[in-house]
This record gives structure tokens, C-alpha cells and sequence, in this order.
């Protein structure tokens, strides 16, 4: 079985902006990402990882529901990538899975 996760590697944040008249601090504007798949248990034989990375823009936030950047979680994050549009998750995963499968069985070789 394949499992799928995200990883956040970076943020990157205005330090000030000013919406609808409010002041925001180190306002996320872009996420930089990996969408990553495994099969089997790292170190042993049978250990198959694929991943692909990029970066998401965001947009100036709504200052009613901002969150500061300290208290950012995970999850917040994971919801922000999860409503990507292109490539969507889902799409992702199913690249995700065919290169694993190629890993397990492999079409080409460099000779």
C-alpha cells in the first residue's frame, strides 16, 4: 500500500501588508512544497519513494480570519495545499504511484 504525505519545506512572507486597512505580519505568500509516496519499509529491499516539489501562491489573506505566522499548523498548510487546483492532489498521487510502479518494474534500463 502506498502511503502519501505532504512536506513543507519553506514559507515565504511579506513582512508587513496592509488589507482592508489592517496591519499583517509575516503574511504567507508562497508555500513550497513536496507531495511524497512510499511503499514498504524504509531500508529494507522492498522500499519503493517517490516525490515530486513546487511552490504555491497564496493571495492576500482575509484579515478576519488571519492567522499569525507563529501559530500556523500543519494542518492549516495541508489545507492550503489540499484545495491546490494544478496538478491537483489527486492527480499527483496517481503520477506518485505509477513511478513507483516503474521502480518495481522497470521498462528501461541505462546499460
Amino acid at each position: 500500500m502506498i502511503t502519501y504525505k505532504w512536506i513543507i519545506s519553506s514559507m515565504d512572507c511579506v513582512i508587513q501588508e496592509t488589507v482592508e486597512g489592517q496591519e499583517l505580519q509575516n503574511v504567507v505568500n508562497m508555500v513550497h512544497w513536496r507531495r511524497a509516496a512510499s511503499e514498504g519499509t524504509e531500508g529494507e529491499e522492498n522500499y519503493y519513494y517517490a516525490d515530486v516539489y513546487g511552490a504555491m501562491p497564496l493571495t492576500s489573506p482575509d484579515p478576519n480570519d488571519f492567522i499569525l505566522y507563529e501559530n500556523l499548523t500543519f494542518q492549516d498548510c495541508e489545507n492550503w495545499l489540499n484545495e491546490m487546483t494544478e496538478p491537483t492532489p489527486a492527480e499527483m498521487d496517481e503520477q506518485l504511484a505509477a513511478n513507483i510502479e516503474l521502480q518495481k518494474n522497470p521498462v528501461e534500463e541505462t546499460l
